[in-house]
């Protein structure tokens, strides 16, 4: 145990830095120079809460590196929790659905921190285990491998999540109805796409949309995150090719942190006070800020506000009908292929789908 102790102590004391530290300073004078006014960036900067973290850039660019390279830390995760009868995949150093699955099993098992990736921290734990799955949890997640990627987000049509959907679209059937009205766009698939993304606002992000896409900003600087690929052995190449991305990611990250301070700007909205994803998506319905200012729709009083039910209803269906939605109920394809531009992502499309099918009394199947 004490070995294990340290070697998270001297994790964190390298993710922590000296060259880490909260330094904003290039990012504030940048921000002043393209029109923000350094006293009202000065202002948000001193908030206690907007601190740099690694974990947005370096958790972006660990994803892009595994998939290129595979990634010698997912490596051993994979071949340790295989050890323990947790994951049945190959051991390619690239995460799957059944590596996080065999995660969320064993951080369940050992009462850790749901958040299925394989970190350090996490490899740390599974190489000081010895104590392996239960019979019933190996057969179950051998089950899976067998049956190839699930279709949905299993965890969105958990009954308690489900009733959480009920009890929003009965709550809310005015402004829902107000939406269909207006964009065509039905209740239970509204209430669906919700669902998915914050739980119907029960859960918006954990830190500061601000200072994630702060900490991304900084992050270009590739010194700054490199500490989390400790267990990788970068190659000069590799870590050339990172640095590149980090760039890309801090370009992308700055027009979006632009676009943050100027919709607050424009709607008088506290930014020391808004949670957002890690990658900056705000409100009940997760907009990216630039999105924000291009379908965002705002109530009476001329405001948008994400953070209200109705202003994030409307934002949601003014996008959907943007991106191909044409109104026309009975024509779930065009639905489809509309929340599809929402997140590119098939299951994402099938788990709205069922929450819209079980709205509607039916089984909760896309």
């Amino acid at each position: 145990m004490f070995r294990l102790t340290a070697l998270l102590t001297a994790l964190m004391l390298a993710l922590t830095s000296p060259a880490l530290a909260s330094d904003f300073s290039a990012l504030k004078a940048r921000l002043a120079g393209d029109g923000f006014g350094q006293p009202e960036v000065q202002a948000l900067f001193d908030s206690p809460a907007v601190k740099f973290s690694p974990e947005p850039m370096g958790g972006k660019l660990l994803e892009l590196y595994a998939k290129k390279y595979g990634s010698e830390v997912v490596r051993q995760v994979q071949a340790r929790l295989a050890d323990l009868g947790y994951y049945f995949g190959e051991v390619t150093g690239q995460p799957d659905f059944l590596l996080r699955a065999a995660i969320r099993a064993f951080q369940t098992d050992h009462a850790l921190t749901l958040d299925t990736r394989a970190s350090q921290e996490l490899l740390a734990l599974v190489t000081a285990e010895s104590q392996k799955a239960s019979p019933e949890t190996s057969q179950r997640l051998k089950d899976l491998a067998a049956s190839g990627p699930p279709q949905v987000y299993e965890v969105v049509l958990q009954p308690e999540r489900l009733a959480e959907a009920m009890e929003f679209f009965q709550a809310n059937k005015d402004v829902l109805e107000q939406v269909r009205a207006r964009y065509g766009v039905p209740p239970e698939a509204a209430v669906g796409l919700l669902t998915v993304e914050t739980r119907v606002g029960k859960y918006l992000g954990d830190n500061l949309a601000l200072a994630n896409l702060a900490s991304m900003c900084a992050g270009g600087d590739f010194s700054r995150v490199e500490g989390m690929f400790a267990g990788e052995n970068l190659s000069p190449e590799r870590r050339a090719w990172l640095a590149a991305k980090a760039g890309e990611k801090a370009a992308w990250a700055y027009t979006e942190l632009k676009a943050l301070l100027t919709y607050a700007r424009q709607n008088n909205l506290d930014l020391t006070k808004m949670p957002g994803s890690i990658y900056g998506a705000i409100g009940i319905s997760q907009f990216m800020p630039s999105s924000v200012l291009k379908w965002g729709v705002g109530g009476p009083d001329g405001r948008v506000d994400l953070f209200r039910v109705p202003d994030a209803l409307f934002s949601m269906a003014n996008f959907l009908r943007a991106h191909g939605f044409t109104g026309n109920l009975s024509d779930e394809d065009t639905l489809r292929q509309a929340l599809y531009r929402y997140n590119h992502s098939e299951a994402y499309v099938n788990t709205i789908m069922a929450v819209c099918h079980y709205l509607h009394g039916q089984p909760a199947k896309p």
